[in-house]
């Protein structure tokens, strides 16, 4: 891989890794993923974090059935997170993505749709699901997520953890905590079930704080073709998970009910 002072990623340790890091990433079944700690260089990793915007009306919504206090935002031109973007959906860092996964000709989304900034905040949860096949304007087909922690001294308390599920033999595969500066990349088809199901537990002490970067292909050639469709959810909790969704289902409706009152 060659090297350059780009910025942000840390992309000498991820030379002196790469042999490993395609070792261990192809080694996964039934979907392929990998964690990398110390992604980013450390002085970048610790601007962005100081740089993050808290939420605010700027911030875009996703709460909803099967997701609770949970925000997104593209990064903000001139910011630190900005030139993260810039380098990863470049040509350098996606010829390394293409090493990594052995996927051709993988293409970035300048428009970040439903990337950027997210931040989850006390209580919030995502449940397990596989994401939408194809980008809305393009027709691009999804293949990788990249997401990067920002959450110093994360508490395992907290949970707020990723995890990763095979739904076939209904085996959880991984559970990741989304502790500073760590990355997590994945493959996205129809069996990369993945989610952070367990509620947010902080007590309004911290948000959990991530980058997230999605690649496409103009088609696919893996066997997971499928028609468009949007974020399938999938509950992993059983009763509890159910139980979850009910209560999530009445708060949503009247938080909904309560903002359409008050003019929104």
């Amino acid at each position: 891989m060659e090297v350059g002072n780009m910025g942000t990623v840390n992309l000498e340790k991820l030379a002196r890794d790469e042999a490993r890091l395609v070792e261990e990433f192809n080694s996964k079944k039934p979907f392929r993923w990998l964690v990398m700690d110390e992604f980013l260089d450390p002085a970048s990793a610790r601007r962005i974090y100081d740089e993050f915007p808290t939420v605010d009306q700027t911030w875009i919504d996703s709460n909803g059935l099967h997701q609770k206090n949970k925000w997104t935002k593209p990064c903000v031109e001139g910011t630190e997170a900005a030139a993260f973007y810039t380098e990863v959906n470049g040509q350098a860092f996606r010829s390394f993505l293409g090493r990594l996964t052995g996927i051709p000709d993988i293409l970035p989304d300048a428009s970040l749709f439903g990337a950027g900034y997210h931040q989850i905040l006390d209580g919030g949860f995502l449940d397990v699901h596989v994401d939408f096949n194809k980008h809305d304007e393009s027709g691009l087909d999804r293949r990788l997520n990249l997401l990067v922690y920002l959450n110093p001294h994360w508490e395992g308390a907290y949970g707020g953890h990723l995890e990763l599920w095979d739904m076939q033999d209904k085996v959880r595969l991984a559970r990741i905590a989304p502790e500073f500066n760590r990355a997590v990349i994945f493959e996205t088809n129809e069996i990369s079930y993945h989610g952070h199901p367990q509620p947010l537990k902080t007590g309004g002490k911290t948000t959990r704080k991530s980058l997230s970067v999605y690649y496409y292909t103009q088609g696919r050639d893996d066997g997971y073709d499928a028609p468009a469709h949007n974020t399938v959810y999938i509950n992993t909790e059983g009763s509890a998970g159910t139980v979850k969704l009910l209560a999530n289902a009445v708060q949503e409706t009247v938080r909904r009910l309560g903002r359409r009152r008050g003019g929104e």
